[in-house]
């Protein structure tokens, strides 16, 4: 449940936790395995939008001033869903369901 709900709270560095819980706990319960792999790939799949959020804030900061509030609101909706879908996934494993992200890219299996 900590590997979920630890993506949002640190936000684009969100992958760290669940990365550490799942080299930590691994070998020791499939259910944690399974559970700290899919947050993490979640959570590294949620840096391509918050990199392209951080392109378009920082572009528009410089290129257009009065725009910029574009970007800075697409960095708060990518943290919002990274919020949404953590506390869902965060359900999941406190019910002791196999919950799976519904779009991410999968590196750790």
């Amino acid at each position: 449940m900590l590997a979920h709900l630890s993506g949002f709270v640190i936000a684009c560095f969100g992958w760290l936790p669940p990365l550490a819980i799942y080299l930590a706990k691994r070998n020791q319960s499939p259910f944690v395995r399974h559970h700290a792999s899919e947050a993490a790939n979640f959570q590294i799949t949620m840096l391509i939008p918050y990199v392209f959020a951080g392109v378009v804030f920082f572009g528009l900061g410089i290129f257009f001033p009065n725009l910029s509030w574009i970007g800075y609101l697409l960095i708060a909706l990518v943290w919002i869903l990274s919020i949404v879908f953590g506390v869902i996934g965060a359900s999941g494993a406190n019910k002791g369901t196999w919950y799976r992200y519904p779009a991410s890219i999968r590196l750790l299996k």
